[in-house]
């Protein structure tokens, strides 16, 4: 294993007590599976302003009314994912990950509306590249995010760790993806959640670097008879 990738909100960042889609939502007056829904098919997939999406989702819901409402909880959750809130065990260990020469990236379904002109200072710090789902056209659990990782970081699927919150997104789509998988069960949830034979279920962050003590294998060196 030589890459370690990381979900984004519930696993790097803190989310809101109610997280974007949910606002919109309500502000919509429609379901929150109705506004996952809308998200994942066009505004997951695409960079867009928070005033053009708000005008698209009003229209879409026959809502004109809502525009103004609509572009000011979008408008938050830009300014919330240039400065994110990081769970207090991220930061050691990326840290300790990093030094031990893991390369590190982060895998987001995010909204077009939400990416920040530029990666946050505290992920170029720790990450070597978030890679959006907004920029790629791929949500997870879909084959085509996790490829994006892979041709970003030059690595096989067998060469990649994914960690992340949700076991439909995260786990079950990079187990499909043929890489390993592990579950950041921060919740201490109840029942026989895991599907995905190789998956390792974590608490908090400060396992990971226990679980991977020497770091990654050196790459093998490149001789004419391997090319």
């Amino acid at each position: 294993m030589r890459g370690i990738c990381f979900d984004v909100g519930g696993t790097l960042v803190r989310p809101e007590a109610e997280p974007t889609t949910g606002q919109v939502a309500q502000v919509l007056g429609i379901s929150l599976d109705e506004a996952r829904a809308v998200m994942e098919q066009g505004a997951k997939r695409c960079r867009i302003t928070p005033e053009d999406l708000a005008c698209d989702l009003a229209a879409a819901f026959g809502r004109p009314a809502l525009v103004g409402s609509l572009t000011h909880v979008l408008e938050r959750a830009r300014q919330r994912a240039a400065e994110p809130e990081l769970f207090a065990d991220v930061e050691p260990a990326l840290a300790v990950l990093r030094e031990r020469g893991f390369v590190l990236f982060a895998l987001t379904n995010s909204l077009g509306s939400s990416i920040p002109a530029e990666p946050p200072t505290v992920f170029r710090t720790l990450l070597d590249r978030v890679v959006y789902s907004a920029e790629t056209g791929a949500v997870k659990p879909e084959r085509a995010a996790f490829t994006a990782v892979e041709h970003v970081c030059g690595l096989g699927p067998d060469q990649l760790l994914h960690v992340g919150d949700s076991l439909r997104a995260d786990v079950a789509g990079a187990a499909a993806a043929g890489w390993h998988t592990a579950w950041l069960d921060r919740r201490f949830a109840d029942g026989p959640l895991l599907s995905a034979a190789r998956t390792v279920r974590l608490h908090t962050l400060t396992t990971l670097p226990l679980l991977l003590p020497a770091g990654p294998a050196p790459a093998p060196p490149v001789t004419s008879e391997t090319c």
